[in-house]
């Protein structure tokens, strides 16, 4: 029988899980509580009273759609204040809502002190969610239709990275498509549907991947040593011809929160080009996720936290080829195991001013492979506060916290924001010094050239804190932060240092050139190290309303020894040509 101290230091840890499972569930239970009088106090009438518009299903937009940039470029000129740029993607009804709180903003704006890029941008988002527009005033939604139809060809000459598990990627944040050297072709369609409460929706693609080359048999001690393996584990598969679903999901929403299923996207960070903890780097998840899509307030002294938002999933992985559960590994290289890993994620984003963004997320990979699945097993993969309990894991956890920031004096041109994450630690900012940090900053236009803007962002992650390539590694899931072999989080992979920057000439809204420089060193502790340079150019032009080319070239040096013969630099371009079909959806 224990005695009577450890029976009270049990009775104590069971209320504190209790307290913090209650705490954890106040603002989930607002966000399906309609205060009235109370609830987005802070936001226009006009947004704030739509309740009926609030209850009507709209479907995702991705991630990489222009009408992100439109509303960033908005928010940092100071008409839109609402948006949560760290926590994407958006649905349709969401734009609407941001584009009439900017119209807003923008009728209380003399037309001499306004930026005539301010009423085109406005103009064409307009035109782009015309139909949502309306839903806000109470006009059912009943629609349906093709979205995009698309067809896409990459090639590239020279030898690409695929595997930014262990060395880095030629091609990044792209939903996980197979690539290789040579010709790669992607057909794709998406379609959806909405009907009052409810939505759905599909991206169907045919993709066709060359070969890549793999890495010589004599990088397989080395990889297998890294990743505690007794063999090494193999990158992605490349070399198919394949129907594949990327996002394809239903819906159903309720006043403002929105509860969908299927294969969706993440994207959980303020940056362009990298998110530490959720990005769409990898292929889409199989998930069941709950999204606050429409702000709200807590009442009270906690209304200081200004507008708030949510997102929870639980999803499973895919492409796990190792695990070690208790000391015993499980799998054999190339061939994932069975029972696949569970993740599940949380995420909190508030704004305590209209300049001021404040995002705390957290991610778990639990169960699987030795591991059950039960009531005790996710609890404690919530809960549990200690790297291990008993014999059972809790799980792989992290944190990550972002914020961005309107600089005073310089609100409507320069914003500046970061994100950080850590591992097994309870919050980065309290680890500087253990926690991987995505600083970055946004200029809006180059002053003087108001079609011009820019942006860079650094990627740090420390080295000889921990183990070389700790960072998006696990000593249960040995196959890591991996989704089908590609990393979720950001390409910088697992011990590296690097940055981004681009620089976009504006000819429209939907128009633009852009030049951009992507650099990474890995550090020698790991792999033996190495480096990487890509110099691109983009041009992204709207033929007419309906039709879309994009057009990127890019030209990549590499060198990571351990994965090529020679120790001489490795070059190739790519090449991709995309063009864009955008019918519009048919009421009925």
């Amino acid at each position: 029988m224990p005695c009577g101290n450890e029976m009270e230091w049990r009775k104590l840890k069971r209320m504190r899980r209790l307290t913090i499972f209650s705490l954890a569930l106040i603002p989930l239970l607002q966000g399906f509580i309609q205060v009235k009088g109370q609830v987005l106090a802070r936001m226009p009438a006009s947004i704030g009273n739509q309740t009926e518009a609030s209850s009507m299903a709209s479907t995702y937009v991705p991630i990489e759609n222009w009408v992100y940039s439109a509303i960033e470029r908005l928010a940092a000129a100071g008409y839109v204040q609402t948006a949560f740029a760290g926590l994407r993607p958006w649905t349709r009804m969401d734009f609407a809502r941001l584009i009439a709180e900017a119209q807003e903003q923008r009728s209380k704006v003399g037309d001499e002190k306004v930026d005539p890029q301010i009423d085109l941008l406005l103009n064409d988002l307009s035109r782009e969610f015309a139909r949502e527009l309306r839903h806000q005033d109470g006009i059912r939604n009943r629609e349906a239709g093709f979205e995009t139809v698309d067809f896409r060809s990459t090639s590239i000459h020279g030898a690409p990275l695929t595997d930014g598990f262990h060395s880095a990627q030629t091609i990044v944040n792209d939903y996980g498509r197979p690539y290789g050297q040579g010709e790669n072709t992607y057909t794709g369609l998406s379609y959806r549907a909405v009907y009052g409460s409810f939505a759905a929706y599909i991206d169907a693609e045919l993709q066709q991947s060359a070969l890549a080359p793999q890495p010589p048999a004599s990088s397989d001690a080395a990889i297998a040593a890294a990743d505690s393996t007794p063999e090494a584990m193999l990158g992605p598969h490349t070399g198919f011809t394949r129907g594949r679903l990327l996002d394809a999901y239903f819906s159903y929403t309720t006043h403002g929160n929105q509860f969908s299923f299927g294969k969706q996207s993440l994207w959980w960070g303020p940056g362009k080009g990298s998110t530490m903890l959720f990005s769409n780097n990898a292929e889409p998840l199989p998930m069941l996720r709950y999204d606050r899509v429409k702000p709200f307030e807590i009442p009270g002294l906690v209304r200081l936290l200004g507008p708030i938002r949510i997102q929870l999933f639980v999803g499973r992985l895919a492409g796990q080829q190792f695990t070690d559960p208790r000391g015993k590994i499980l799998g054999q290289a190339g061939v994932p195991y069975v029972n696949q890993p569970f993740i599940h994620g949380e995420k909190v984003a508030i704004k305590p001013t209209p300049n001021l963004e404040l995002s705390v997320s957290r991610t778990t990979i639990f169960a699987g492979q030795g591991v059950p699945m039960t009531l005790h097993t996710i609890l404690r993969s919530y809960f549990s506060t200690s790297t291990s309990d008993g014999q059972i894991d809790p799980g792989d956890r992290r944190v990550a916290f972002d914020a961005e920031y309107r600089i005073p004096k310089l609100r409507n041109w320069l914003t500046a924001y970061v994100d950080t994450f850590t591992d097994d630690k309870l919050f980065p900012v309290a680890y500087p010094k253990s926690s991987a940090w995505t600083p970055g900053i946004y200029l809006t236009h180059v002053p003087h050239l108001s079609h011009l803007d820019f942006r860079v962002e650094g990627l740090l992650t420390p080295r000889r804190v921990f183990q070389p390539g700790f960072y998006y590694d696990n000593s249960h899931y040995l196959g890591g932060y991996t989704n089908n072999r590609q990393l979720m989080g950001s390409w910088i992979g697992r011990e590296s240092n690097g940055f981004q920057a681009w620089s976009t000439w504006w000819l429209s809204s939907r128009s633009s050139i852009q030049a951009s420089v992507r650099h990474s060193t890995e550090s020698a502790q790991f792999l033996h190290g190495g480096d990487l340079l890509d110099l691109s150019v983009a041009a992204d032009i709207a033929l007419k309303q309906d039709w879309q080319l994009r057009a990127v070239a890019q030209e990549e040096r590499w060198r990571f020894p351990l994965f090529s013969t020679t120790n001489a630099p490795t070059h190739n371009q790519t090449v991709t040509i995309q063009l864009t079909y955008r019918p519009t959806p048919k009421s009925f």
